[in-house]
């Protein structure tokens, strides 16, 4: 039986991965996330992005992490799985596993290390597209990848029937803007920069992949739900601004993933470890993220 497509829309959370004090997976602190993220109202999940330290896991773990995760959601949710390598061939097998597992989505970053060209960056997602039914996010992190999809790569792009959204990470509302713009809806943008979500919903993005979600899945929600449902832009701005100064610390610091797992700690969710060569905040930084949380849970009261 064919699964239903599901549209994206929404702030999806970019789940951590909970690690144990040996650095293991810690599978049952995972589970006990998703149930809170569905809990407190997320839209949808992508578990192995750039949060869930995607480049520090096995293809083993990779494997299991996609299957477990698709099995506790049990269709509560759109799940979006992150499918980068740093090969086409191998982008494939990671993108197929994901299509038969059920997943609704895949979200995939050029390869990495090698800073491909444009015309290789065209092969790469055509290639993978034409092997695949699932529809395909375009991830563009320049920060990450080392390389920038241009926009008349993306909107090229756009013209295959699957290749559906793009997670719009470059920092520069403008490229977002031109998008929605020139794509004339062949393509559907996400916000992936933390700091530029409301202004993203007010051009037309359509969802927000979100690591700050994390950690305060409640706020992050609610920008969506009272940017894009009700039109209610000015409740937006007054959540938006209650979290953007811990937006902003987790884009500019350097310790992304190290500041949401200490926030989720913080809530008493599982954050949990990371993977070396990661270090610990400082205790003056925790100070500091303490502060900017506190803010966050007390407008929340």
């Amino acid at each position: 039986m064919k699964k239903e497509i599901k549209e994206l829309k929404g702030t999806f959370v970019v789940m951590v991965t909970p690690f144990d004090e040996n650095q293991n997976i810690n599978f049952k602190a995972m589970e006990e996330n998703i149930e809170w993220y569905i809990e407190k109202g997320a839209h949808g999940l992508i578990p192995l992005g750039s949060t869930g330290e995607m480049a520090s896991l096995t293809e083993k773990e990779r494997y299991e992490i996609a299957e477990f995760v698709i099995k506790v959601v049990n269709n509560r949710l759109p799940v979006c799985i992150g499918t980068t390598a740093e090969t086409t061939t191998k982008t494939i097998e990671y993108t197929q596993h994901a299509e038969k597992i059920g997943a609704d989505a895949v979200l995939i970053l050029p390869p990495y290390y090698f800073n491909p060209l444009q015309e290789e960056i065209i092969y790469h997602y055509e290639t993978i597209s034409d092997a695949v039914n699932i529809p395909i996010m375009i991830y563009n992190n320049p920060g990450a990848s080392g390389v920038d999809i241009q926009l008349e790569t993306v909107l090229k792009l756009a013209e295959k029937e699957n290749i559906k959204y793009i997670k719009e990470s470059t920092g520069d509302i403008i490229r977002l803007r031109e998008i929605e713009r020139l794509g004339h809806g062949n393509i559907i943008t996400f916000c992936g920069s933390e700091e530029l979500v409301f202004e993203s919903f007010f051009l037309g993005a359509q969802g927000w992949v979100s690591v700050i979600s994390n950690a305060l899945p409640e706020l992050s929600s609610a920008i969506y739900e009272e940017s894009v449902i009700n039109k209610n832009y000015k409740r937006a701005q007054e959540i938006y601004n209650v979290i953007l100064p811990l937006c902003i610390e987790l884009e500019e610091s350097g310790k992304l993933v190290q500041i949401v797992k200490y926030c989720m700690d913080r809530r008493g969710a599982n954050g949990g470890n990371f993977r070396s060569p990661r270090l610990p905040l400082s205790k003056e930084h925790c100070k500091k993220i303490d502060r900017l949380l506190g803010k966050a849970i007390e407008f929340m009261k």
